[in-house]
């Protein structure tokens, strides 16, 4: 498999985010330069609702894949202006 996944759980320090927790899954790349340095080649960071957490946690943490997961989500938002 070509990419790696390694999740880091983040401390939230605002007590208006109580209830949510968020995690960092870095992305390593076999075919990249980074992974040769032992550095990751890229990462996405998540704000999840606490409920949430360990389900998306586990799906990343530890995976390998050949393809990077995309992942949308349409919140009904208008992002055009």
């Amino acid at each position: 498999m070509r990419y790696y996944f390694n999740c880091v759980e983040q401390m939230i320090m605002n007590p208006h985010y109580k209830g949510y927790r968020s995690f960092r899954v870095e992305v390593f790349d076999r075919k990249s330069k980074e992974w040769e340095q032992g550095y990751a080649a890229g990462e996405a960071n998540f704000l999840v609702p606490e409920a949430l957490f360990e389900a998306l946690y586990n799906a990343f943490d530890g995976k390998e894949s050949d393809v990077i997961p995309s992942i949308s989500w349409d919140m009904g938002v208008d992002t055009s202006e």
